[in-house]
C-alpha cells in the first residue's frame, strides 16, 4: 500500500510520516527528484533556484510532476509514505495556463491507495512553528498566513483521489499520530465508510471533536452522514 501524507507548512505532517514509517515498519519517500537524480541538497535547491527564475510555470510543474511519478512507481513496488505528493505540487504550481498538464497526469497515473490530508488552522499552524522554532524560516512565508487548504480540496474533488481529511487543532501530536495509524490499518476493510465520514464536508464538524468523540464514531457501525451534519 502506497500511503500519502499531505498538509500545509507547520501540521505536523514529518513527525506523522516517521512514527507511521518506524511503527509499520515501511519506507519514507522524501524529496523524490533527489532520490531519483541523484542530487544533493545543495544541487537540489540550485536547480530549484534556476527553474523558478529563469523557467516558466509549465517547467516548474513538469520537473515537479517527473518527481511525483518518481515516487509513484517506486511506491508501488512496495509499502512505502510518501511525504507530500501531487496534492503539494498542485498546490505550489498549478495555475490556469499549466492545469492541462495536471489533468493529464491525473487522469493517466495510478494515485497513492491512500491520501491523508491534516487539516489545522492558520492560527494553530503558526503556534506550532513557533512551538518547534521560534526563529523558523517558515514564519517569514507569506503562505503561512493564508490558509491554501481550498486548493488541495480542490485537487481531491476534482481528480476523485482515495482520501481522509483529518483536523488536527483539538489533538495533540501523540493523538494524531495514533488516529492517522488506525485509519491506515483500517483502510482495507472500510475504506468507504472512512471516506464519509473524513470527508471535505465534514471537516466542520470533526474539528470541534475530541479525540474521545472521534474514537466513538469509528467504533459505531451505524453513523450515517445525518449524524455528522
Amino acid at each position: 500500500m502506497l500511503i500519502n501524507i499531505e498538509g500545509l507548512d507547520g501540521v505536523g505532517k514529518s513527525s506523522v510520516v516517521d512514527y507511521i514509517s518506524s511503527t509499520l515498519n515501511i519506507p519514507i519517500i522524501s524529496k523524490p527528484l533527489n532520490r531519483l537524480l541523484e542530487l544533493s541538497k545543495e544541487q537540489s535547491n540550485s536547480i530549484k533556484e534556476r527553474i523558478h527564475r529563469d523557467y516558466s510555470p509549465n517547467l516548474q510543474a513538469m520537473y515537479y510532476l517527473m518527481g511525483h511519478l518518481s515516487a509513484l512507481e517506486d511506491g508501488h513496488k512496495q509499502d512505502s509514505i510518501l511525504d507530500r505528493g501531487f496534492l503539494s505540487t498542485y498546490y505550489f504550481s498549478s495555475n490556469e495556463n499549466n492545469m492541462n498538464l495536471f489533468d493529464t497526469f491525473a487522469s493517466t497515473f495510478t494515485p497513492p491507495d491512500i491520501t491523508i490530508v491534516l487539516y489545522a488552522s492558520i492560527e494553530e499552524r503558526i503556534r506550532r512553528i513557533k512551538n518547534r522554532d521560534s526563529s523558523d524560516q517558515d514564519l517569514k512565508k507569506k503562505r503561512i498566513y493564508q490558509d491554501g487548504y481550498q486548493k488541495y480540496f480542490e485537487a481531491l474533488s476534482k481528480y476523485n483521489i482515495p482520501h481522509l481529511v483529518i483536523p488536527t487543532d483539538n489533538l495533540n501530536e501523540d493523538q494524531v499520530k495514533r488516529l492517522v495509524l488506525r485509519l491506515i490499518e483500517l483502510w482495507p476493510t472500510q475504506s468507504t465508510r472512512l471516506q464519509e465520514l473524513f470527508s471535505i464536508q465534514n471537516l466542520s464538524y470533526l474539528t470541534n471533536l475530541t479525540q474521545e468523540e472521534i474514537d466513538e464514531l469509528l467504533q459505531s457501525k451505524s453513523y450515517t452522514k445525518k449524524r455528522c451534519e
